[in-house]
């Protein structure tokens, strides 16, 4: 595949990788929209202002937003986002050099699935594979520094709320640290989001702008 055809492909897949990954915060969204009208209705219901046809309505929004197809997104955008990463480190390291990069090419995947190593690994490939796409513009450290805390914060909220979803619980202060989780989580996914889908566009379009001009 010559290099154009490579950066062309850079730019598909972080496109896909970007659609999937703000498809993924919407359903984040409303999942903590639905959390709440759910228990706005049973604060309501406590003082007898609340119907049975708002308490089912809720009920069954919630049952349609929490259904599993919001889950099975989560392959896709591990695998899509895998590959831009992949070619993406392929071209830094292109336009940067071997050096350019601190950890070998492996640590591209391995660095998500090594325990502790993907504490902070992936925030370096991700960090190197900027700095090499636009030499004379140094990293955002803080910015990116700011999407990796929001996503291991992130990950955590979510994996008590789910946590929390199989525990029984009847009472309001449960619902109210259910509501709590969802609210926090969806906040970190929107920062993570946001900064991980404008790192994608800037480094697939530093890449393709250098090699255009590199075969003039």
């Amino acid at each position: 595949m010559d290099r154009s055809k490579q950066h062309r492909a850079v730019v598909g897949w972080g496109a896909a990788a970007s659609l999937l990954i703000l498809a993924m915060v919407a359903g984040d969204i409303l999942l903590a929209a639905a959390d709440w009208r759910v228990y706005l209705v049973v604060q309501d219901a406590l003082a007898g202002r609340a119907t049975e046809a708002e308490f089912t309505a809720a009920a069954d929004f919630w049952d349609s937003v929490r259904g599993p197809r919001w889950f099975l997104l989560l392959v896709p955008v591990y695998a899509v986002f895998a590959v831009w990463m992949w070619r993406a480190r392929l071209n830094a390291e292109a336009l940067g050099g071997p050096g350019s990069q601190r950890r070998a090419r492996a640590w591209v995947l391995a660095g998500w699935i090594t325990p502790v190593a993907n504490l902070w690994v992936p925030y370096q490939v991700v960090s190197d594979v900027w700095k090499a796409s636009a030499p004379g513009r140094p990293a955002p450290r803080a910015r990116l520094a700011v999407w990796w805390g929001a996503l291991l914060v992130g990950t955590y909220v979510g994996n008590g709320y789910t946590n929390l979803l199989k525990d029984e619980f009847d009472t309001v202060d449960d619902l109210r640290r259910l509501v709590t989780l969802s609210t926090t989580s969806a906040v970190l996914d929107v920062v993570a989001g946001a900064i991980i889908v404008h790192t994608i566009h800037r480094v697939s379009t530093w890449q393709t702008q250098r090699r255009a001009e590199a075969r003039r």
